[in-house]
């Protein structure tokens, strides 16, 4: 019998698969994971920053802590600008973006507009970020604080913070030096950002706080806050605390600083006193009065530029005048120094002096009188005499060793450099030709001359310590506050006056004289103290009057001197009558009740 065949459990396929199909079906599953690979890549690569900073945003915010600005003292400790807490209320652009109600609702609460803070915003994450919080409402009063608070949980993406701000304590006195602090703006944060500025930061704008900008700012801080997913704050995180900027230690005594701004607050009328360690150059004082509170700058700035006696103008460095006969001095320098009179020189006055067809005048009749006595007196025709014998060029040659028609290099921004008129001037400005009414002019401080109170201070300073011409300082040393470092400012001379011994030695006798019997300061005269001074008056026009701006320039004590001190007055007269009694109260306080209460201190 014969066998059946043994045939496969598994049946052939009726046809053969389409392979093609196949293939299309490998080739869409490959695309597939190829995009999802892709996308996982740009994810990861391109964006994983970008999307782990979000991720890490969900979770937490950072929160820039701005540092406490260095305080600003003067030489014994007193504190003139210092620091307080504000409020201020800010959002995250990013979670507003995400609960746009946020911005209406705070906008309501704030009594805000709306269209602004979207606007401000735009510009915020175009400047800085989306993530960065934006101030919205700086320095928040008590009422509305407690009102966001009540709708925190409704107002996602808003944060409330505590930060430093500027305070000042000077009483209003050191307007034109201290300076203040605004908002950074556009334009320097763009400069500035790589030194780690931000634009919240609030910078210097003027006077010191301009000048040690950089020493005062600190070093920002940061605390990181757990929010949840709708930007609500929960806890706090990590903290890296702020590091307060340096305090800087002033040469400037406050107590001698209140005395001046008094004294010339007392005579009505507009001014500028500097006093500066004719030593070193060290600012004992700097007064331009009138004066403003720094702490409502921002609120009555308008009214300040307003104001007719315009508070905003630093008259002590940043005006200059016709300085009178507060410039003899250096008359008698060149006088001396060229050898055409000596200190026994005598001319005769006869109350003027006759030049062609005009008559330059003296305040009075003084006969013959020699150097000593012609310093003392304030002889006006003497110094015409001087003047012409040594001639313009002398005379400004020893004017610009002085210092004058230059700036001396105050630590503070800006500084007026006067002006020292010569023939050179006078023609290539094409006020025409140097006739010799303007060497009699400029003989006694008067014509073209411009001088800053400031340079007088300086000018009269060198005379003092025997012809050293420094350069004027506010800031004698800088303390870091957490180690308590003193780091010194070296003090830098600017040049020396080249007088001789003996011409020095007659400017000061005949300065000696003026605060004494016969002298025109005699009235300020301190029993136990040696006063070296000059008296100014000079000429000017106020608003279309005419009127006399009181000077006077002194230094003390003669033999060990420890102060020169410039005083202007505008309008005040007789530069004895309104600007050396000043000068008396200052060297009265100085040497007698402030030297009292330092002892008082030790005891």
């Amino acid at each position: 019998m014969a066998e059946k065949p043994i045939t496969s459990p598994i049946e052939a396929p009726e046809h053969v698969p389409d392979l093609r199909r196949l293939r299309l079906l490998y080739g869409i599953i490959f695309l597939l994971l190829a995009a999802i690979v892709a996308r996982l890549w740009y994810l990861q690569v391109v964006e994983g920053k970008e999307l782990a900073e979000q991720c890490q945003n969900l979770q937490y915010k950072h929160i820039r802590r701005t540092a406490p600005r260095g305080l600003i003292e003067d030489r014994n400790g007193h504190i003139l600008a210092a620091n307080r807490l504000r409020y201020i209320i800010s959002v995250f652009p990013d979670d507003v973006r995400k609960h746009p109600q946020t911005l209406s609702r705070l906008a309501e609460l704030l009594n805000l507009s709306e269209p602004d803070l979207q606007s401000q915003l735009t510009k915020w994450v175009q400047q800085v970020s989306r993530y960065d919080p934006m101030p919205i409402d700086k320095d928040v009063d008590i009422k509305t604080l407690i009102r966001v608070e009540e709708e925190s949980f409704d107002l996602p993406g808003v944060f409330i913070t505590r930060e430093p701000v500027r305070y000042y304590r000077d009483d209003g006195l050191c307007s034109s030096f201290l300076g203040i602090t605004r908002p950074i703006t556009s334009e320097l944060y763009a400069r500035w950002k790589s030194r780690g500025y931000h634009m919240n930061d609030q910078v210097g704008i003027f006077g010191l706080e301009r000048t040690y900008e950089q020493v005062l700012r600190g070093q920002a801080g940061e605390t990181d806050y757990e929010t949840d997913a709708r930007g609500r704050i929960l806890g706090q995180g990590q903290e890296i605390a702020p590091i307060p900027g340096k305090t800087l230690r002033l040469a400037l005594d406050f107590g001698l600083q209140k005395v001046a701004a008094q004294a010339l607050a007392d005579t009505g009328h507009r001014g500028a006193v500097v006093a500066l360690d004719p030593n070193n150059g060290g600012v004992l004082a700097f007064v331009s009065w009138p004066s403003y509170d720094l702490n409502q700058y921002g609120k009555i700035y308008s009214k300040l530029l307003k104001d007719p006696a315009h508070p905003l103008i630093n008259r002590a460095s940043d005006s200059a005048f016709a300085c009178g006969s507060t410039f003899k001095p250096i008359t008698a320098t060149a006088g001396l120094q060229s050898g055409v009179i000596t200190p026994q020189t005598q001319f005769y006055c006869p109350g003027y002096l006759r030049l062609g067809a005009r008559l330059f005048h003296c305040d009075e009749v003084h006969g013959t009188t020699d150097f000593y006595r012609a310093i003392g007196a304030s002889c006006n025709v003497y110094f015409f005499h001087v003047g012409l014998l040594a001639g313009p060029e002398a005379i400004v040659a020893w004017a610009k060793r002085y210092g004058l028609g230059s700036r001396t290099g105050i630590d503070i921004p800006t500084e007026t450099p006067g002006l020292l008129p010569s023939p050179e001037w006078k023609k290539k400005t094409g006020r025409g030709p140097w006739y010799p009414g303007d060497t009699l002019n400029l003989s006694i401080g008067q014509g073209y001359l411009r001088v800053s109170p400031l340079q007088l201070a300086d000018y009269v300073a060198a005379i003092a310590n025997g012809g050293t011409l420094w350069r004027p300082h506010f800031v004698d040393a800088m303390v870091d506050p957490i180690t308590g470092k003193v780091q010194p400012v070296e003090p830098k001379a600017r040049g020396q006056i080249g007088f001789s011994p003996a011409t020095r030695q007659a400017i000061v006798q005949g300065m000696e004289m003026a605060v004494q019997p016969g002298g025109t300061a005699a009235g300020i005269a301190i029993p136990g103290l040696s006063i070296a001074g000059k008296t100014g008056t000079a000429q000017a026009y106020s608003q279309g009057k005419k009127e006399d701006n009181a000077f006077f320039i002194c230094f003390a004590p003669v033999q060990h001197p420890r102060i020169a001190i410039a005083v202007m007055v505008e309008g005040g007269g007789y530069g004895a009558q309104a600007a050396a009694p000043i000068a008396q109260k200052m060297l009265r306080y100085y040497f007698f009740h402030r030297t009292q209460q330092v002892a008082l201190a030790h005891r």
